[in-house]
């Protein structure tokens, strides 16, 4: 089973219609699923990741076999990304706390890699300079996997929304929707590859 991960319904609604994945209230999360992939609504940012995604493994069964994938937005930096460019996670970091992961899922030497920082708040008009992306669930859930010796079984992918220059009102579901909708295919593509998603 392949645990999908995303924070907002507008991240999670492409994929949930793509992939015909209907309600499943068993464990009373926001939870969708067909035979093959499960999506869970974390909610936005490390605190509703920590409640809702160790809920979700202390109360699934056989959850040793799973395989997680975080997919949702990241603000990127102007001139090092484009909106709507689709990345895979290979370092985690957080604002605020020295410890970092590492992330090896595979081989995926034609994929673009990035970094990806976790922030308490989102970013706007942010003039900080910063090296990869940034996002507010990424950290949480490396911390809460490994907390459950799950954090080798782990992808990240990212799609660049903004620069962190804009209002986040701006920001809205049906342009969320768009941008994960647009890189579908290749979404797609690397979730039925088995042989990228772990070594």
């Amino acid at each position: 089973m392949k645990v999908i991960l995303s924070a907002l319904k507008a991240e999670a609604f492409p994929l949930i219609n793509y992939y015909k994945l209907i309600p499943s209230n068993s464990i009373g999360l926001q939870m969708y699923r067909n035979d093959f992939f499960t999506m869970l609504i974390t909610g936005v940012g490390k605190k509703n990741v920590n409640k809702t995604l160790k809920e979700y493994l202390k109360k699934t069964k056989n959850i040793e076999e799973a395989k997680f994938i975080n997919i949702g937005i990241a603000g990127g930096v102007k001139g090092n990304c484009k909106i709507g460019e689709m990345f895979f996670i290979d370092k985690v970091f957080d604002d605020y706390l020295e410890v970092n992961y590492n992330i090896k899922s595979g081989n995926r030497s034609n994929l673009l890699e990035n970094r990806v920082t976790t922030v308490f708040e989102p970013i706007i008009n942010s003039d900080q300079e910063r090296e990869g992306l940034v996002d507010m669930e990424a950290y949480e859930i490396c911390s809460v996997l490994s907390d459950f010796n799950h954090l080798n079984k782990v992808t990240i992918i990212k799609i660049v929304s903004d620069f962190m220059d804009l209002d986040a009102k701006y920001l809205s579901s049906k342009k969320i929707q768009k941008l994960i909708e647009k890189n579908l295919f290749d979404i797609d593509h690397f979730l039925n590859d088995n042989s990228k998603l772990y070594k």
